[in-house]
């Protein structure tokens, strides 16, 4: 089936790996809306992911999607009258990857960027003229600090957040429930996501890689989590091919829990799978109060006293039908790790097709 998409988030990790998959596709065209003053400075920002993707881009790719600059919390998108006519006129999907995904944002900000620029992705889905379809990305920690089962149509179980991430986007799905009743809407919402399953390929170190980089450098012997504490976590290819599968699945109005579910491992066995890949002595695990005096632990740590069991039952039903089902973290687990040692923890720059050709030649 034919698709226009428009596309935001095309430069972030998640973004860029859905383009991958767009642009693999003969019939898709992108409209890849970007930030930038102009065409020349939106252009150039998608020159440079297609460049973090490609050593050589695959032919056709360039007639197939284009930057758009634009605003993410203007009135209408801050979209050019030329720009906006041929929005409306073209695009009949709309998947919105774009989000900040900082942490430590004032709320106001965070609501700005994660609620405000939805609203105004929907007032431009409204307008177009062949609209079939907007999937949105949320995500799974909507669910805050709560503890137990969430499943996919929960959303206010009366939680408590980690940060004003995850309020802004428990807001905004609020708003969606509210306010998009009328559109052709499903929403996705991922756990934490790594690297690619196979490559183990990534251009984020964030999150789960921050205390493995700091096990890996020996600066380590104790880390603050909870030995039971769930790590939900789902590789990036994963994510990516649910959310290109369900711009096809015009009928499926819901939201889904990308996420590890049930096989997720607790923060014990990620430690002894990074100990035994990387070939250092098990850390101990220590109370929170012990934590390292360093920003990226307030930031990070509270990812590992996790006591949500994400429920993805309907996600699977959908999904495992087409092949697109999460790995057990083991069977990726290594390739993430060397993967990170090759790129020395984000310090070298290796494409995803280098990423690719590497393992192939090996």
């Amino acid at each position: 089936m034919s698709r226009t998409v428009l596309l935001t988030g095309a430069t972030g990790f998640l973004g860029m790996e859905v383009l991958a998959r767009l642009l693999e596709r003969d019939d898709v065209e992108v409209l890849a809306l970007v930030r930038g003053r102009d065409a020349d400075e939106a252009r150039a920002r998608l020159d440079g992911v297609l460049d973090t993707l490609y050593d050589t881009r695959p032919p056709g790719a360039a007639e197939r999607v284009r930057a758009v600059p634009g605003d993410m919390i203007a009135n209408g998108l801050g979209l050019s009258d030329a720009d906006r006519r041929d929005v409306l006129s073209r695009v009949d999907s709309v998947l919105h990857c774009a989000a900040s995904i900082s942490f430590d944002l004032p709320l106001d900000e965070a609501r700005d960027i994660n609620s405000t620029g939805t609203m105004r992705v929907l007032d431009i889905a409204r307008e177009l003229d062949s609209l079939k379809r907007v999937v949105h990305v949320s995500t799974a920690y909507v669910s805050g600090r709560h503890v137990g089962r969430f499943g996919e149509s929960d959303l206010d179980v009366g939680q408590e957040f980690r940060n004003t991430y995850e309020r802004s986007k428990y807001e905004t799905e609020l708003m969606l429930r509210a306010e998009a009743g009328d559109l052709p809407l499903a929403i996705a919402r991922p756990s934490i996501v790594v690297g690619e399953s196979v490559t183990g390929w990534t251009p984020a170190f964030n999150v789960i890689y921050w205390p493995l980089q700091a096990f890996d450098r020996g600066l380590f012997d104790r880390i603050p989590a909870s030995p039971d504490g769930r790590v939900d976590i789902v590789p990036v290819d994963y994510v990516a091919d649910a959310l290109v599968h369900l711009l096809d699945r015009d009928e499926v109005h819901e939201t889904l829990n990308l996420v590890a579910g049930d096989s997720a491992a607790t923060n014990e066995q990620v430690l002894n799978m990074a100990a035994q890949h990387l070939g250092r002595p098990r850390p101990h695990l220590v109370d929170s109060s012990e934590s390292p005096d360093l920003e990226e632990a307030q930031v990070y740590l509270p990812y590992f006293d996790v006591r949500t069991e994400f429920d993805d039952r309907r996600a699977q039903e959908i999904l495992s039908p087409h092949g697109i089902r999460p790995p057990a973290l083991d069977a990726y687990f290594g390739p993430l790790l060397d993967y990170a040692r090759t790129a020395r923890w984000g310090r070298r720059s290796v494409t995803r097709e280098g990423a690719a050709s590497a393992l192939s030649a090996a």
